[in-house]
């Protein structure tokens, strides 16, 4: 059974089946009595993945890739709740596939759960029945009767049922979940498969009886009789009744006094031991069904709030463009996210945006961010459409955060990271930077912010910087001086900022009229300062006078 292949959800091409020697361990402890619940948990968790060209270190936390995973690792099917895996799916998502059949594999798969609303249904039918097996078998060691042979039968039968529905519910598919009806099929083609089936028909079908009863006017039985039995002498369990007697007795002769419920219990537990490389296998499904109805949830989520989301067209080279793109972290807000068209056709090219505090810069670089973390995921990106050129990785500076180890100011602090840009950057990455070199004044900040531009343009990057040093990038708009960059601008309505990005630079960071719509202005500022004052000579006023009435 252990050539049966893990039906690999995640991948063009299959990839050979991990090594689950621990989960099946971790699997028939628990199937014994052992509490391995954290373990079994932690063991899903960490599932082996194909290595990628991305380093989550270097943008995974700039653009909250845990929080969206978050968002929406929620599940609920059927009235009940699920925790997906979020270590896994986080995990999926930092190291998106390096081929475009991976990508359009995946893409195929959300397309036929979104057109077939029967294969949906199966989907998370069995991904609630994978989840109830495991819960079984992880609650063992919980169950305090004396006879658990029962419960150990119930984890056969559902082990039983996972596999007839994978078999039986996904013939029909024309994705990539094909592969689930596939490993199904070859499972129950097995030997070990046949004895757990057979022990699950004995168990329930040893033998058929059909009587007779005579009621009497009291309703009470006056008389049973037996008219037919007949066992079911064809399953490999049967056995004739001297033989179970003989071999009873002989045990007894032998000093190992033996219940028939006993021997029955150390059967069912060698027919789990066989069937459980097959289940470790099925078990790990559950963590590629978590990406796909993850991502469901998400496209759920944003269609609720008035946002379409889409599946991109990911090419090998082209131009950046998406239709009404949004940031899914803005999901989480009471407001529903603002969209905005975003089209940049060089395929290697620095883009630097210009515009006030509170404009949409931050929100927009985490989008575009996430964004083509999702498309080269093979997953919905949050826009309505999306074209999608495809990049080694992606480098992230865009939270500003002191902490109490931190050695250097916040210029040093951000010069370190430029460098660790540089050191670990490929060729054809993304790359966002947000406020660069804004913990120094403009024209110690111009050198550095020409120099990374200038660096950056040699890694043929697909780079993002936003800035407020306007007369610098004004001048590199005019003079060309630093090759394929591209100017965007907030697109103001008056003073206010209507979230959308227009070509050119900026006339002003509007930083007066930002500090004056948050209240933050001499005279206002002042208005609240004298009130205080006078409020407080009341108050030492008013003691004074009670002091003296006491004295």
């Amino acid at each position: 059974m252990s050539t049966i292949p893990l039906p690999d959800l995640l991948h063009g091409q299959e990839r050979a089946t991990p090594d689950h020697a621990l989960l099946e361990e971790l699997l028939g402890l628990a199937f014994l009595g052992s509490n391995e619940t954290a373990r079994i948990h932690r063991n899903l968790g960490d599932a082996p993945l194909e290595t990628s060209t991305w380093d989550a270190d270097l943008y995974a936390s700039e653009i909250f890739l845990e929080e969206f995973v978050a968002g929406f690792s929620r599940l609920r099917f059927g009235g009940r709740r699920y925790n997906a895996h979020g270590e896994f799916l986080a995990r999926v998502l930092g190291n998106p596939p390096g081929d475009l059949e991976t990508i359009r594999f995946r893409q195929e798969i959300l397309r036929e759960l979104e057109s077939d609303d029967d294969i949906r249904v199966h989907t998370e039918k069995l991904y609630q029945e994978l989840i109830y097996l495991l819960d079984l078998i992880k609650s063992a060691h919980t169950q305090r009767s004396v006879d658990n042979t029962p419960d150990r039968l119930r984890v056969l039968a559902q082990c039983a049922t996972v596999i007839e529905m994978m078999e039986s519910d996904f013939g029909s598919c024309s994705s990539g979940l094909r592969r689930i009806h596939e490993a199904g099929a070859a499972i129950k083609k097995t030997r070990q498969y046949r004895i757990l089936s057979d022990l699950l028909s004995f168990e329930d079908d040893l033998a058929s009886v059909r009587l007779s009863m005579r009621l009497g006017a009291d309703g009470r039985i006056k008389n049973l009789q037996i008219d037919e039995f007949e066992e079911a002498r064809d399953n490999r369990f049967y056995k004739r009744p001297l033989t179970r007697w003989r071999e009873m007795a002989s045990l007894f002769w032998r000093g190992y006094p033996m219940s028939a419920r006993e021997v029955v219990n150390r059967v069912i537990v060698d027919v789990y031991l066989k069937n459980a490389p097959a289940l470790a296998q099925v078990s790990l499904l559950v963590g590629h069904l978590e990406v796909y109805l993850t991502a469901r949830s998400f496209a759920d989520t944003a269609r609720q709030r008035g946002l379409d989301v889409s599946l991109a067209e990911v090419t090998e080279t082209g131009p950046l463009r998406y239709d009404r793109l949004f940031n899914p972290l803005l999901l989480a807000q009471d407001e529903s996210p603002v969209p905005c068209d975003l089209s940049l056709e060089t395929s290697a090219s620095v883009c630097v945006v210009t515009g006030p505090n509170s404009g949409g810069k931050t929100r927009l670089l985490q989008g575009v961010g996430l964004s083509q973390l999702l498309a080269q995921n093979g997953l919905y990106v949050p826009a309505s459409s999306a074209e999608v050129p495809m990049v080694q990785g992606e480098f992230a500076s865009l939270v500003q955060s002191d902490r109490a180890d931190q050695v250097e100011g916040r210029l040093g602090t951000e010069l370190l990271r430029i460098r660790s840009l540089f050191e670990h950057i490929r060729p054809n990455s993304m790359v966002l930077l947000d406020e660069l070199c804004s913990g120094t004044n403009p024209s110690e900040a111009a050198e550095i912010v020409l120099m990374v531009l200038r660096l950056l343009v040699q890694l043929s990057p697909r780079a993002f910087i936003t800035t407020h040093f306007l007369d610098l990038a004004r001048e590199l708009a005019a003079n060309g001086s630093v090759e394929a960059t591209h100017f965007l601008q907030v697109q103001m309505e008056g003073e206010t900022s209507t979230y959308q990005f227009i070509d050119g630079v900026a006339n002003t960071s509007m930083a007066t009229e930002t500090a004056r719509r948050l209240g933050v202005d001499f005279e206002r500022l002042t208005e609240e300062i004298n009130a205080r004052l006078a409020r407080q000579e009341s108050a030492v006023g008013a003691d004074s006078v009670e002091a003296g009435e006491r004295s």
